[in-house]
């Protein structure tokens, strides 16, 4: 497997907790037992590529997918890079959570809609210090790439001036909706331990770390850390996408 196709695939498989660091000291809170039951089930789904069952445990409404907007103003973006079909922009500004990294970045996924290529919002990370083998372009390795750098930044610049403004139905024609793009189950990797555990916010809802145990090729074991956000949705709790990371 080729150097690119392995760092195009990482965010999709091997989604990076980012939020790790600074919530290590904050208090604890109860989760609904409901709460911990989606939770799970989203990831032993997720484990599995169980699209279907993500989809059925993702909000239905805009406002609800998104939720408040986490950025007080427009942060600075910088350092876009694009490998292929993956792209990166950091961003650093003053967050409307206080507990939340002042620095970040955001995900994208080059997309072809009506025979024209476009950059979506995948994915947005916020961190202390980006943990080693996080699958994100360190660079853009060619001239193609360069040249798609602009279009990234403004991509990016796009998805949070309309989060600002509270715009969620804009907000949804312009990420990557990754849980509806159906992929096989993995036959060698199999979830069989999950440990969640709640974490402070000031925004709605409930962000929640986890811990997960796997077997791979049912003998190897390993440990997976992340992160799921919980809303409540017409009563029942989902799994909010963009901000679900998961680092193998």
């Amino acid at each position: 497997m080729s150097n690119r196709r392995a760092r195009a695939r990482g965010p999709a498989l091997a989604l990076v907790c980012l939020w790790l660091a600074w919530a290590a000291g904050a208090q604890a809170q109860p989760l609904p037992s409901e709460a911990r039951q989606v939770g799970e089930r989203f990831l032993y789904a997720f484990s599995r590529n169980d699209r279907d069952a993500i989809s059925a445990m993702i909000p239905k409404r805009a406002e609800n997918l998104f939720g408040p907007c986490p950025f007080d103003r427009m942060p600075s973006l910088y350092d876009p890079r694009a490998d292929g079909r993956v792209g990166a922009v950091e961003f650093r500004g003053k967050m409307s959570d206080p507990g939340l990294p002042a620095k970040g970045i955001v995900i994208l996924r080059l997309m072809e809609e009506g025979g024209t290529k476009i950059w979506r919002v995948r994915q947005i990370y916020w961190y202390d210090e980006l943990p080693k083998g996080a699958e994100i372009p360190e660079r853009s390795p060619t001239d193609a790439d360069q040249r798609q750098e602009p279009r990234l930044r403004e991509a990016a610049k796009r998805f949070i001036h309309h989060w600002l403004a509270g715009n969620f139905d804009e907000m949804a024609g312009l990420v990557f909706r990754w849980w509806e793009v159906d992929r096989r189950p993995p036959k060698w990797v199999r979830m069989t331990r999950v440990e969640l555990k709640a974490r402070p916010t000031t925004l709605d809802g409930i962000r929640v770390d986890f811990k997960a145990k796997l077997k791979i090729l049912r003998i190897l074991p390993r440990t997976v850390r992340g992160n799921i956000w919980l809303v409540k949705e017409d009563g029942v709790w989902r799994v909010r996408p963009l901000t679900f990371a998961f680092f193998f």
